[in-house]
């Protein structure tokens, strides 16, 4: 099945409000259908005209928490989300990588993200290590070269 990875706009709210609510995200649903996500970058997985999965990300400044090896600006992935019956199908990591390219095109070369870890989170976190991310120093969060999110050989960059 393609997969098509595009920016958010209106006509995937509905779609993505019903995602949201599928995995039990309800105050990002709400906060969705009261408009209060468009602030973040923000893009969405497309199968047959289908959202099947939404990576919310930001700019890190200066002014915001300094990471050891990381220096300030880096990209952030809020939150990366696939709906259950397209797991395993490389949905979450087209939006990575999607996002990463634009965030390396602005000039960033690092991002990192803080995994979600309820439930079982193995399966992210293999996911995240595929794309190499490793745990930072001191903090919950994971991180990665743009670089090398952009670049693994075994994952072969697309649209």
């Amino acid at each position: 099945m393609s997969i098509k990875v595009v920016r958010l706009t209106d006509a995937h709210r509905a779609e993505l409000y019903d995602l949201l609510l599928t995995e039990n995200w309800t105050q990002l649903a709400n906060e969705l259908e009261q408009n209060g996500l468009h602030v973040f970058t923000q893009y969405v997985a497309l199968a047959k005209g289908h959202v099947v999965g939404w990576l919310e990300g930001t700019l890190r400044y200066e002014t915001d928490a300094e990471i050891p090896g990381y220096p300030t600006p880096w990209a952030q992935v809020n939150y990366v989300l696939t709906h259950p019956s397209m797991r395993q199908k490389g949905v979450a990591g087209k939006l990575l990588r999607r996002f990463a390219r634009d965030e390396h095109r602005a000039g960033r070369r690092f991002i990192v993200l803080w995994p979600e870890r309820r439930g079982d989170p193995s399966g992210r976190l293999a996911l995240f290590a595929s794309y190499g991310f490793q745990p930072l120093p001191g903090t919950e969060l994971l991180g990665a070269s743009l670089h090398r999110v952009l670049t693994d050989p075994a994952r072969p960059p697309s649209e």
